[in-house]
């Protein structure tokens, strides 16, 4: 089992879908408290759909080639009952620096700047 990151996420469960590792450095610890506060906004468990990719992994899911996930600062959540506009609202609220809308569920980044899509 893999270590514990905060109160409700561990790192198994932003590990790379291709070859099971993570960044170098671990996740942003920055990330993981962003997801914490949403998580208490939301009121709910937070599925996290995607977090680190290694480049391969990205370049096969048609990532962009400088993609937040790659860094291990951005992961694309969800959760059940939740639709996607209240999470991005709440998303917003926390403060992530990118936020981006998908029909099941929204991409989270701490990127120094702002971007949305």
């Amino acid at each position: 089992m893999g270590k514990q990151l905060s109160a409700h996420f561990n790192e198994d469960e932003f590990k790379c879908r291709c070859c099971n590792g993570l960044p170098s450095g671990g996740m942003s610890p920055e990330l993981i408290i962003k997801l914490e506060q949403l998580r208490q906004r939301v009121g709910k468990p937070l599925v996290i759909n995607s977090g680190y990719r290694c480049p391969r992994h990205n370049k096969a899911v048609g990532g962009a080639p400088r993609s937040q996930h790659v860094l291990g600062t951005a992961a694309d959540v969800s959760a059940r009952r939740i639709g996607v506009d209240l999470l991005v609202n709440e998303a917003e609220k926390v403060g992530f620096g990118g936020i981006g809308r998908y029909q099941n569920f929204i991409h989270v980044d701490v990127r120094s700047g702002k971007a949305r899509w």
